[in-house]
């Protein structure tokens, strides 16, 4: 029962104030939407003709600073802040002005005008407050000189710590710092928190969920037995080893790198197993991941030579932290036609990069040199290039080891079944002689067919009968000379010489003409078909950069190198741990009475063991030269085939569904630009399909598959492709289908009978077969054998021996215990490295100069270009986690302040530039960033070592001169109390409902919504989330979790190290009245009535105990009587049944979580 009765709701307004912790942050915010927005499209649009610079100042108008929009030109101020329909600058981009429209050029996107509209809604923030000097006064190597001088980029000092008068009041050297700040402005520290509360503030901040009674009863008992600071470190250390230490934390980085499982826009695609990074995460903050290790596992964790190993589980960890590069929004359109969306994919990467690493937008110099701090725009496209050469992926993160015994295993069985099928096979071939003349005849309806029919199988004729008797069959296949000699032959059965000859004859010549079609008109681009692998070097005449290297084995060993695979191909997956596969090879069937699913020809083909394992197969480059290219493939079941450019992971040009189990040509013509753009062929299985469950309903001819979640549609895990060669052409038709397979049929003398031609065919099947089961069968010999299972001509049945039978059972047993392939999306080498072109302001269709592949200019030792033959991410890396540079352990320190303290040293968390504010104690966060890198970039080392400070461990409440000279409580003379986050939120309701499900890891649950809306991919969850932590609930791009959306829950599209703190009607409205928290307290209510508590007063005790972790103040309790008596009164409830009504005691749960207590770290 959940009911919120007439005096409950003045009860809550009662009890709550919902207020906010800190100001929020809309100048920040409006900022960073103009460097991303705004100054980018002024630059591109509008700087020819209104800027300093410009040869010809337009109607007095200057956009290229804060005063000169607001000052306007002739026809007076281009905008009026806050009201966009007045702007004369909105009026002339509609085009609704007749007099002004600008540009004159051409109308902008409408795009562009939106974020025009937007700017000024929100004030027109802007930081350029300067005018732009013109380009005749303005040498950038000076302006670097100077901005070089910056704070943030001097480095680190080993700063002395201070001695501050009273030092007897701690040796700790933080809190040295901080007193000798106060003691400048005349202040001193607040007195320490009371030990309950600080279990409380330690307990949220370290794990986001509040301390149970029992944690807070144990603390306060030691204290008793033990020194209380000794019973204090216990307790942090408890803390940091709890596995709920790592959720908080990772949530945290979530922030930074925009987690989402989604990519929103118009058809919202999954981010595949998002998921395994959140808890790739959670497992690095637990371990206390060196944070240097951390970095180079986020940037180029592919590429470590010795990646971080989960010897548990088996799977490599380090790879997993390549996913960052995949959140965020990411556009699906045609980024052939419209190149920007993959340049804005690699623009938002490079903005999340250096921002989490470096507190720098380096993302603010696309157009120009940054307006403000020392990145220059050949620093944005030096780390352009570096993100262009690498690409997005699917990695297996399987260890080798992962199902290695089990398919070898079933590699050996199928040695086996080989043997006992070509012993079935190889008796049934004996009958073929008889079968032929028979179906022949029953096609004839000749008086002998009876006779000839005789002891046949009667099932097994009819299939040869219809063969004969078939309208129509391709000229390749091996049985169209049989049909056609049958048609011939009805009515003149003494016409067979004759008409073996016309079909001798037919097939010689189209033998000569498709051998030579197809050998003048196609350059093999890739052979997959094992011997038949001609290199990519010898094809392109360029030597290959990097090896062909596998999924799951260091890149750099004998093991990572594939032998056959075509040179410069990436291979990925634990189906394709083996080379390609020589013509013979067979798949079976996973269940049912059929056995063998085809007999394959040489080539690579994922479900030669099973269908269950993965497979990616990635090229080169491709070459420039030819116009189309073609795959001779197969595959079923969401599997695909497709060309890539610029990244564009979601582009649906170029792209195709394998739904055919027969091998076929699949033919795309690749765009001209094909250099530039990067463009490359990719096969990949349903797991790695990063359009799986496809919104176009085009995977696998499945038209429900887009309407399920991703695990829904995953269901049945099977999927497979194969292919065998790529080849590049000019003609616009794939190669021709050849005949060669049918060369013996015609070899020698021609039959001159019926019986003759039966056994001719026999022959050659029989040496098919008997190659086959001598494992020497060539791609001819493979066609035959399948030609023969497809039609069923062949016993195919797990039942045709009893030993087939058993070999059939124990393969199947082994094939389901196969694990299926752990996957995430990431980031993985291009091959050759690839030096960005400029685009001059920021426009792709004007590229300039290259820009090698480099760090930051600032912090570099020289300009230097990478030397890695690959991206130069691996540099990049370890430039970013050098001890000597200046940013990065400031960075993390600072993000670990404000996680602790609420507000960073720097405030401005994301930018330590110009834009972002100045150190409030510059020396204490050199000292801290000094003791970080000594201890080993050690997180949780420093977080002990943080909340173990007096500073930390303060009252929240100020003096009266606190509140006068520092109003901020920037020099920290009391702990600055603050609001949850949305999670931590949810979390403690939970927890004091007792509904909490403290299970670590595993795939997200989806969000409360009241229905499916699949079109957009959002399916709703149940109300609760299972009662999982909220880090567990699924972050869609297109629509978060609306809850924890109403406490500033962050939007995934951008990095956002500090959250905005609101204090909106909305957050109140969702506690009083979110259908979740409703339910808590309806939960939270059956749990009290169901205990045996003597008096409400004691019931009292426990709500308090619960949710706030101490218990009421006398007059608190009075209150709560009180009001326990109106709400029996309400319900009508008589005294003697308070203590068991639902409805009471859900009405008070539900004022309890509306008070400010409750949601605060105090």
């Amino acid at each position: 029962m959940i009911a919120l009765g007439k005096l409950a709701v003045p009860l809550v307004v009662s009890l709550v104030a919902i207020g906010s912790s800190g100001r929020a942050h809309a100048d920040d915010a409006g900022i960073e939407f103009f460097e991303k927005k705004i100054r980018p499209l002024l630059v591109a649009h509008c700087s020819e003709c209104h800027a300093a610079d410009a040869k010809k100042l337009g109607g007095g108008l200057l956009l290229d600073s804060r005063d000169g929009v607001r000052k306007g030109g002739d026809t007076g101020a281009a905008v009026v802040p806050g009201k966009p329909d007045e702007s004369l600058l909105i009026k002339a981009v509609r085009y609704t002005d007749g007099s002004v429209k600008m540009p004159p050029k051409g109308k902008l996107p409408a795009a562009a005008i939106a974020d025009l509209e937007e700017w000024i809604k929100r004030g027109a923030p802007d930081p350029r407050d300067k005018p732009v000097a013109s380009k005749a006064n303005d040498s950038w190597e000076e302006t670097m000189r100077v901005r070089a001088r910056w704070w943030s980029l001097q480095p680190v000092q080993n700063v002395e710590v201070p001695r501050p008068q009273a030092a007897d009041w701690s040796d700790h050297p933080v809190d040295r710092f901080v007193l000798a700040r106060l003691e400048k402005q005349g202040l001193k520290p607040a007195e320490p928190v009371e030990p309950r509360t600080l279990v409380r503030r330690l307990s949220l901040v370290l794990t986001g969920l509040p301390p149970t009674s029992e944690q807070v009863a144990a603390f306060l008992r030691e204290r008793e037995s033990i020194q209380p600071a000794t019973a204090y470190e216990k307790l942090v250390d408890s803390l940091l080893d709890s596995p709920h230490f790592g959720e908080r934390w990772a949530r945290h980085w979530m922030d930074v790198v925009r987690f989402t499982e989604t990519h929103g826009n118009e058809w919202n695609y999954e981010v595949h197993h998002a998921w395994r990074y959140r808890d790739y995460l959670t497992r690095a903050f637990n371990a206390d991941v060196p944070f240097d290790q951390f970095i180079r596992e986020h940037i180029a964790g592919d590429l470590l030579p010795k990646p971080r190993w989960n010897e548990k589980e088996r799977f490599n960890e380090s790879i997993i932290g390549t996913g960052f590069y995949r959140f965020g929004e990411v556009n699906h359109d045609d980024c052939i036609s419209l190149p920007s969306i993959g340049y804005d994919l690699a623009d938002n990467q490079i903005d999340t990069l250096t921002k989490a690493f470096q507190a720098t937008t380096v993302a603010c110099a696309r157009c120009h040199n940054h307006k403000l701090d020392a990145v220059s725009v050949q620093d944005y496209y030096a780390m352009l290039g570096i993100l262009r050469s690498s690409r997005l992926v699917s990695h297996c993160i399987d260890a080798p080891d992962v199902n290695a015994k089990l398919m070898q295993r079933l590699t050996e069985l199928k040695t086996e079944l080989r043997k006992e099928l070509a012993a079935v096979w190889m008796q049934e071939t004996s009958q073929l002689a008889r079968y032929m003349p028979a179906a022949l005849a029953k096609r004839a309806n000749r008086p002998d067919a009876a006779e000839l029919a005789a002891g046949l199988d009667t099932k097994r004729l009819e299939k040869w009968i219809a063969v004969v008797a078939a309208e129509k069959m391709l000229i390749e296949d091996p049985f169209e000379p049989l049909r056609v000699l049958a048609t011939a032959t009805m009515t003149d059965p003494a016409a067979v010489a004759s008409e073996w000859q016309k079909q001798s004859e037919r097939y010689t010549k189209e033998d000569r003409d498709r051998t030579d079609f197809n050998r003048t008109q196609f350059e093999t681009f890739a052979d997959f078909r094992a011997g038949s692998l001609p290199a990519f070097s010898q094809i392109t005449g360029k030597p290959p950069a990097e090896p062909t290297a596998r999924d799951g084995v260091d890149p750099t060993s004998r093991l990572g190198r594939s032998l056959a695979f075509p040179d410069g191909w990436h291979i990925g997956g634990q189906a394709l741990r083996v080379d390609p596969r020589r013509g013979g090879d067979f798949a079976l069937h996973p269940d049912g009475d059929a056995l063998v699913r085809a007999v394959l020809p040489a080539g690579s083909f994922t479900h030669a063991v099973s269908d269950k394992l993965n497979g990616t197969l990635r090229s080169p480059v491709l070459p420039l030269g030819k116009k189309n290219i073609s795959f001779q493939v197969l595959g079923q079941r969401s599997s695909a085939v497709r060309l890539v450019s610029n990244n564009c992971q979601l582009n649906y040009k170029n792209y195709r569904a394998l739904t055919s189990a027969d091998l076929h040509w699949e033919t795309f013509s690749p765009p001209d630009e094909r250099d530039s753009l990067r463009t490359y062929a990719e096969l990949m299985t349903m797991f790695d399909n990063p359009k799986f469950p496809d919104q176009l309903a085009a995977l696998g001819g499945d038209k429900d598959n887009y309407k399920l979640p991703w695990d829904k549609a995953a269901e049945n895990p099977r999927s497979y492709f194969g292919i065998t060669r790529i080849v590049l052409h000019d003609c616009p038709e794939p190669p021709r289908a050849e005949v060669a397979h049918l060369r013996p049929l015609f070899a020698g003398n021609g039959p001159t009978s019926l019986a003759d031609v039966a056994a001719r065919y026999a022959t050659v099947i029989e040496a098919a077969l008997r190659a086959w089961s001598e494992d020497r069968a060539t791609d001819e010999d493979a066609r035959w054998l399948d030609a023969l299972l497809r039609r069923e001509l062949l016993a195919n049945q797990v039942g045709s021996s009893p030993r087939l039978t058993e070999l059939a059972k124990e393969y199947r047993q082994t094939e389901a215990e196969l694990a299926l392939p752990r996957v995430v999306a990431g980031v993985g080498e291009s091959g050759s490295g690839y030096d960005q072109p400029i685009f001059t302001r920021g426009d792709v269709a004007r590229p300039s100069e290259t820009a090698p592949r480099r760090f930051l200019e600032v912090l570099s030792a020289s300009r230097d270009s990478f030397v890695s033959a690959g991206s130069g991410r691996m540099e990049l890396a370890d430039r970013i986690a050098s001890s000597g540079n200046p940013l990065t352990a400031r960075v993390i320190v600072n993000r670990i302040w404000h996680h602790l303290f609420g507000t960073g040293l720097v405030r401005t968390v994301d930018d330590f530039g110009h834009v972002g504010e100045l150190p409030s104690h510059s020396e204490l966060l050199d000292h801290l960033s000094t003791r970080f890198v000594a201890e080993g970039w050690s997180m949780k080392k420093l977080i002990r070592s943080l909340v173990l400070t007096r500073t930390f461990q303060l009252s929240n409440q100020p003096s009266a001169e606190s509140r006068e000279v520092d109003p901020q409580n920037r020099l920290l003379q009391h702990f600055p109390a603050r609001r949850l986050e949305a999670e931590a939120i949810r979390d403690s309701i939970l927890a004091a409902s007792g509904r909490l499900d403290r299970t670590l890891y595993g795939p997200s649950v989806q969000p409360f919504r009241d229905k499916d809306y699949a079109d957009r991919r959002l399916f709703a969850g149940p109300l609760d989330g299972h009662g999982r932590r909220s880090i567990y609930i699924k972050n869609n791009l297109m629509e978060g979790p609306k809850f924890l959306e109403a406490f500033n829950f962050p939007g995934g599209k951008v990095t956002q190290g500090r959250r905005d703190v609101t204090n909106v009607p909305a957050q109140a409205l969702a506690l009083l009245n979110d259908p979740f928290v409703l339910q808590q307290a309806d939960v939270w209510a059956k749990q009290l009535v169901a205990r045996s508590d003597d008096s409400i007063g004691a019931r009292i005790d426990v709500l308090f105990q619960t949710a706030l972790n101490r218990s009421p103040a006398d007059d608190e309790r009075q209150r709560f009587e009180r009001t326990m008596l109106e709400l029996a009164e309400l319900h009508q409830v008589p005294p003697s049944g308070v203590l068991t009504s639902q409805l009471v005691w859900c009405d008070l749960a539900h004022a309890i979580f509306n008070l400010k207590e409750f949601i605060y770290i105090p």
